[in-house]
């Protein structure tokens, strides 16, 4: 269900797309690109890192080596067949006949290898059948890499709070400006417990609220959504409340199949209201237990300028994003920026820049070469997310059913200052552990839990 939802959107935006003739992969030094983790691109670390993010056979991955995810695919044969099979195994090999484990001591590089290393080994077990010699091959070598590098419990709970660091780097700006909308942001109180932003915490539900989002990564991210209306914490409140009290469904006929309609007058968001989705790293310790940590991804920040619908046609994804009446951010990680300590590893990304199309049902690399085009594997990382967000005020937050009855009405939780932090969502890290991809790595490492 989740590829084939998303994979409808990943069309939609391929045909957006299509006809620019306007691709081009951001500029970037190739021949220093894969220098992550170490200075000398001969490392191991470097090479295992460039054997996943540059794939040989798809032009222009070696642009993009520093990618939040690797360009896999549900059905993608790379890294399974030959010769990236062969490739990546003597790689993996060197890596554990070695000990290169070693080589890094960096808490923060260790995890952030572990994060990438997860990824890959998630993929070759919810992947499509076939080569199922070569994934095991790859499963077992990656778990036994994965098990070298867990950090102790100890660790992770010292790992930098990068959102903090980002705040204080002064590298962003503290609030949207409306006569600068080019100018990316960070809130530097979207933690505070008793500040503007509300966490939708999704009360009552065993799942975490961005639940496409949190699934569609396997639970190796949360994804934690705020909202702040301009007039502060209690008008947010306020207008939940009244939300919550509104009708869901109208009285008119949606479909043959379906009697009740939603509601197409719910209590409107006011203009200047913000959200953010931010994504947050999960690791897990070497006792194999799941653990979140204070590492932040990605922010994405959505303002909506207009809550007026327009007669305009939404043609063309910038078009879409008039339409919409919402200015859109991203801001993620990037590992060199991380590693250096420069304001939190996090870097707004520029309005032209792109990366990996990974919500998709399919990738560039399934079927003939031939039918590889560039426009398939890459998207604009800012405005891909009118996609999903392109209707105007309240019909564009895809939690809304989860904000009305009979769901239970959002409110404030209390702050636990012994414990998690109270914005973490515990909720992900259960769902995890009852996964296919969980059990298989456990499997592996010989978890106890």
């Amino acid at each position: 269900m989740r590829f084939s939802v998303i994979g409808t959107l990943f069309v939609v935006l391929t045909a957006t797309l299509s006809g620019r003739g306007d691709f081009r992969p951001p500029p970037q030094n190739a021949a220093s690109a894969v220098a992550i983790y170490d200075p000398d691109p001969n490392q191991i670390w470097n090479r295992l890192h460039s054997a996943i993010y540059v794939r040989e056979d798809l032009p222009g991955t070696e642009l993009l080596p520093d990618a939040l995810d690797p360009p896999l695919w549900r059905h993608s044969t790379y890294l399974l067949a030959q010769p990236s099979h062969e490739r990546a195994m003597r790689i993996l090999d060197e890596f554990l006949e070695t000990h290169a484990e070693s080589l890094v001591h960096d808490p923060v590089k260790r995890a952030l290898l572990q994060r990438d290393l997860w990824a890959v080994f998630d993929w070759s077990v919810e992947m499509s059948p076939g080569y199922e010699k070569e994934k095991r091959e790859l499963q077992a070598r990656l778990a036994d890499v994965l098990g070298r590098l867990a950090l102790t419990s100890d660790q992770i709970a010292s790992l930098p709070d990068n959102y903090a660091q980002a705040v204080a780097s002064g590298e962003f700006a503290k609030e949207y400006d409306p006569d600068h909308r080019e100018r990316a942001f960070l809130p530097p109180d979207l933690f505070d417990a008793h500040g503007p932003w509300v966490e939708l915490v999704g009360l009552g539900k065993p799942r975490p609220v961005a639940e496409q989002h949190d699934f569609f990564f396997s639970g190796r991210s949360s994804f934690l959504i705020f909202l702040r209306l301009p007039a502060g914490r209690k008008a947010t409140f306020d207008y939940l409340n009244a939300l919550w009290n509104s009708p869901p469904f109208s009285s008119l006929h949606f479909s043959p199949v379906q009697s009740e309609a939603p509601n197409p007058n719910l209590p409107q968001l006011p203009a200047g209201t913000q959200v953010v989705l931010l994504r947050q790293m999960t690791l897990f310790d070497k006792q194999g237990k799941l653990t979140a940590s204070p590492i932040t991804e990605s922010v994405q920040i959505r303002v909506y300028r207009s809550v007026t619908p327009s007669s305009a046609p939404g043609v063309g994804i910038d078009q879409m994003i008039t339409t919409s009446g919402q200015d859109f951010y991203a801001i993620r990680l990037s590992r060199p920026l991380l590693f250096a300590g420069r304001a939190g590893g996090l870097k707004a990304a520029r309005p032209d820049e792109k990366d990996f199309a990974l919500f998709g049902g399919a990738g560039p690399d399934e079927g003939p070469p031939s039918h590889y085009t560039p426009l398939s594997a890459y998207h604009p990382v800012v405005k891909a997310c009118v996609m999903c967000h392109r209707e105007v005020g309240i019909q564009s937050l895809s939690t809304l059913g989860r904000l009305l009855k009979p769901n239970p009405l959002q409110h404030d939780l209390p702050s636990n200052p012994s414990g998690p932090q109270w914005w973490q969502d515990a909720r992900i890290l259960s769902w995890k552990q009852g996964h296919d991809d969980w059990r298989r790595l456990g499997g592996y490492l010989k978890f106890t839990q």
